[in-house]
């Protein structure tokens, strides 16, 4: 058994990895490829993918391979710039909780691409981040295979990126609560209810502009977002590891939900809705903009309550 080796990473580095399931096996077949998964390293043992469950956070501690499971870690050949890291990083946070399709990644496998949506799969969320950086490790980001990413000229393997590990170890992290499936499933709760109301709904951020044109279902978001355990997931990190994320994270990711939101309602232009003042006095956007106010008690809810997944 083996994982990945924490202190090897590097933010916006690829891992490519398979598994024994029948599906895995049928992706490595049709691409003649020994792997079938792709993930994007984030930060502090973080990675970012997309898998049936959507696209979500999950910690590199808690993945384990089987001795027999293709592991690899990629990275640009001619290194990321911090800017480029940080576009890659911030495109796969801002596809969080996106569906997947399971149509358009068979159609990468057996052909027939079509007009793309934006619903996610792995090997595309990892080339579209990349490709909005302006680096182009395919031919086509929107549709590729987790093999086409590990056959690009422009990246390079990571040496001595993984390390042994046990059963044991991987029975004393299931032992313990784990916070990033419990935002996994908050997350897909809320999408999950918003899509009731307009089934083009993929992100959180897609939920502002529809509030803003259709006010009246404010009350319904709140509810769901409430009911969803959205609002509490934040409390199985600090009771299980008090004190673990320090004020400067805390507040570095609250920051920037609080602008991701604000952005989006600069460009509504649709003054006199409800203020919330202690996001506005962090958000430079709204310190320059008297006009602009955050949308009702979900956009408060939301704002206030995103936490980092990076750990649990």
């Amino acid at each position: 058994m083996k994982r990945v080796k924490a202190s090897a990473l590097a933010r916006g580095d690829i891992i490519l990895t398979t598994s024994t399931a029948t599906v895995s096996k049928a992706i490595r077949l049709g691409t003649k490829s020994d792997i079938s998964h792709a993930m994007v390293y984030v930060q502090h043992c973080s990675v970012i993918d997309a898998t049936s469950e959507g696209v979500h956070a999950r910690n590199t501690q808690r993945l384990f391979f089987e001795d027999e499971c293709a592991l690899h870690v990629l990275r640009l050949k001619a290194g990321l710039t911090p800017e480029q890291a940080e576009q890659v990083c911030q495109f796969v946070r801002q596809r969080v909780g996106s569906e997947y399709s399971t149509r358009e990644a068979i159609k990468t496998v057996i052909g027939g691409a079509e007009q793309w949506t934006r619903k996610q799969f792995c090997s595309r969320l990892v080339a579209q981040a990349y490709a909005s950086a302006g680096i182009k490790l395919v031919a086509d980001p929107n549709y590729c295979a987790p093999a086409d990413l590990a056959r690009s000229s422009l990246l390079v393997a990571v040496p001595d990126a993984m390390e042994p590990a046990t059963s044991e170890d991987a029975a004393r992290w299931a032992s313990h609560p784990d916070s990033t499936e419990a935002m996994r499933s908050a997350i897909n709760a809320v999408l999950d209810g918003a899509r009731k109301k307009d089934k083009n709904i993929q992100t959180f951020e897609d939920i502002i502009p529809y509030l803003v044109k259709h006010p009246k279902e404010d009350a319904y978001f709140a509810d769901i977002l409430a009911s969803s355990g959205y609002l509490t997931v934040w409390q199985i990190n600090t009771e299980k590891n008090p004190g673990n994320m320090t004020m400067s994270c805390w507040h570095n990711c609250h920051l920037m939900n609080a602008k991701v939101t604000a952005a989006a309602l600069c460009k509504t232009k649709k003054p006199g809705r409800t203020a919330i003042t202690s996001i506005a006095a962090q958000c430079e956007a709204c310190r320059t903009n008297s006009n602009l106010r955050l949308l009702s008690s979900f956009s408060i809810s939301m704002t206030c309550s995103r936490q980092s997944t990076a750990n649990g």
